[in-house]
């Protein structure tokens, strides 16, 4: 039988085990007899070099100017991985790749196979690639995809299920695959993550209930579809960990409230993305913080409602602001994404966003602000007209997808909205109640306490 060896690439956040690697490796435990084993690069690669980081965010009583020191490691990280990705553009080794690649040949795999999250991994996956080309066979998946890498791979694959069909040397019976196992984190060297405690990212489904946010890619038009709470409940105590964070992309209020009831005597802290809707009352708010809930990441997007209806969030401004209240009377932490930049908003549009988060400021915990990029495979992507689209052009690129630009029949430039973003910096700041370096690490906010 084959050996498999699951890989994951630099450069992310090493804040927590990915998920795609281990619910891969689970599956294939249970319905493949051959050896499958784990490698994650990732935190392999921050390891090495950034120690001294490793050991202060290990520590949660040395978080003396934490600001300053996430801060300074954002800088360093960025600065090291922009470096590494123009080195593999040219054609050289990146930093540490023989020591990467080292670990990787003392597992002795026959196939080699990696899970691409993040765009920002293809640079190093594609070095590695090369490197492997007619020693294992190799193959790719996941969302981050795309067609360079695909080029170098020796197989592009979609599901786990290709993935064992692959692998196997026998025709693979779909009705007797085993779904009914444990997603197993132990794989992982969990206590070597830059958290205090482990972290651990758990789904509920394997995709949006919602997908009408129109500038959104991921649930990537698959059929929706809701794990089993009782395996769910299974993983969380075979894990004995304390911290969790439910990563699907949206949750329905129903779902949750079932997803803590089954939870709730488990003992554990965890947080989740959810779209702040009038379903979050109070009374739904203090089911879910009994049940362990410490924090929620809110889609807020826009303070403005005709952006917000533009954006298809189904949301309006003054539920937000009931919500954010609510669920800050429970004592549950308020991270609000928001997103600048939507096309044809106005200056005036802008600051109404920040009249919002200046308003609503004493229910909010931290801001995560992001601008607004266009994207293949979205609706605003396939009807620009609706959205005050022009002049769309894809720039080539050597490793990535091309580059979208565009220009917008009205309201503020990509230019005016960075301009604008950096001027109410200070602003934003204010409103944080967390340090701001928690955007980067928000496992952080979730153990703080």
């Amino acid at each position: 039988m084959k050996t498999i060896l699951l890989v994951y690439s630099p450069f992310c956040t090493p804040a927590s085990p990915p998920f795609s690697l281990t619910s891969m490796c689970s599956f294939l435990k249970a319905n493949y007899s051959g050896k499958v084993d784990v490698l994650d690069l990732n935190l392999e690669f921050h390891k090495l070099k950034f120690p001294s980081y490793q050991r202060y965010f290990q520590n949660k009583e040395k978080w003396v100017n934490y600001n300053k020191t996430v801060n300074d490691y954002f800088k360093e990280s960025s600065k090291v991985y922009s470096q590494n990705n123009k080195l593999v553009v040219n054609d050289y080794k990146p930093e540490l790749f023989d020591e990467l690649i080292k670990q990787i040949i003392e597992k002795k795999p026959n196939i080699v196979a990696f899970s691409i999250v993040y765009s920002s991994q293809a640079f190093y996956t594609l070095s590695i690639l090369k490197a492997l080309k007619g020693k294992v066979i190799t193959i790719i998946g996941g969302p981050a995809v795309n067609e360079k890498l695909s080029l170098v791979a020796d197989k592009t694959l979609n599901s786990e299920i290709e993935l064992l069909t692959f692998i196997s040397e026998n025709k693979i019976d779909k009705t007797k695959l085993n779904f009914n196992y444990t997603t197993n984190f132990s794989v992982h060297k969990l206590n070597e993550y830059f958290t205090p405690k482990p972290v651990i990212p758990i789904k509920t489904s394997n995709s949006c209930y919602y997908k009408k946010c129109v500038f959104c890619t991921h649930h990537k038009n698959i059929k929706y579809t809701e794990y089993p709470f009782e395996h769910i409940k299974n993983d969380i105590k075979s894990s004995k960990q304390k911290y969790f964070f439910l990563i699907d992309d949206m949750i329905s209020t129903n779902r949750l409230l079932k997803f803590a009831k089954t939870v709730k005597n488990l003992k554990i802290k965890w947080t989740c993305q959810l779209k702040p809707t009038k379903e979050y009352t109070t009374k739904v708010l203090n089911k879910l913080k009994k049940a362990g809930l410490e924090m929620i990441i809110w889609g807020v997007e826009s303070g403005n409602q005709r952006i917000l209806n533009l954006m298809r969030k189904g949301t309006n401004v003054v539920d937000i602001k009931t919500v954010l209240e609510n669920s800050h009377n429970n004592k549950i932490k308020n991270v609000t994404y928001i997103m600048f930049g939507f096309p044809t908003e106005t200056k005036e549009e802008f600051l109404d966003t920040i009249n919002f988060l200046k308003e609503n400021s004493i229910n909010i915990d931290l801001v995560s602000t992001s601008i607004f990029g266009l994207q293949n495979n979205t609706k605003i992507y396939a009807k620009p007209e609706e959205f005050g689209i022009k002049n769309i052009v894809e720039e080539e690129r050597t490793v990535l997808e091309p580059k979208i630009c565009y220009e917008t029949t009205s309201g503020l430039t990509k230019r005016d909205i960075i301009k604008m973003r950096t001027n109410y910096k200070k602003t934003l700041n204010k409103i944080n109640k967390y340090s701001r370096g928690m955007n980067y690490f928000r496992e952080h906010m979730l153990v703080s306490g």
